[in-house]
Formats: C-alpha cells, sequence, structure tokens
C-alpha cells in the first residue's frame, strides 16, 4: 500500500489533515522502537524485528482460517 492510499484509508475515520499527521506519527513511533531494537507488532500483517546492525527483518503472521494439517 502506497502512503497515499494509507492517508485516504485513514482519512476516512479522521479529518483530512489529521490523517497525514496520525500516520506521520505511527511512522515515527515505529522506527523509534526500531532504532531501540523492540520488535514492532502490525496485527494481522506481521512483526517488523531488528536484526542485526541497522537491519529490519519482517515476519509475517500466520493464516487464521486455513486448513490444519493432520498430525
Amino acid at each position: 500500500m502506497k502512503p497515499d492510499e494509507l492517508v485516504d484509508l485513514m482519512g476516512r475515520q479522521v479529518q483530512d489533515g489529521e490523517s497525514a499527521d496520525a500516520l506521520t506519527r505511527a511512522v515515527e513511533a515505529i522506527l523509534k522502537r526500531l532504532r531501540r531494537g523492540e520488535a514492532v507488532s502490525l496485527p494481522g500483517v506481521g512483526k517488523l524485528v531488528p536484526d542485526g546492525r541497522r537491519q529490519v527483518r519482517f515476519e509475517t503472521a500466520p493464516k487464521r482460517g486455513g486448513r490444519r494439517e493432520p498430525r
């Protein structure tokens, strides 16, 4: 999803000017936690995990509602 699309989606929930500010604050909060070496969970999407020096690994969330494999 592109930033403009995300702002449009957020704009449906809050005022137009506030949506861009809310997106900026969210991104800044995510970057701040990653710089401290903390993982960031993105519900329904996955997790951003700091991996070494200035690198981030993305772990996808397990899919729900799928068929379970028999044991």
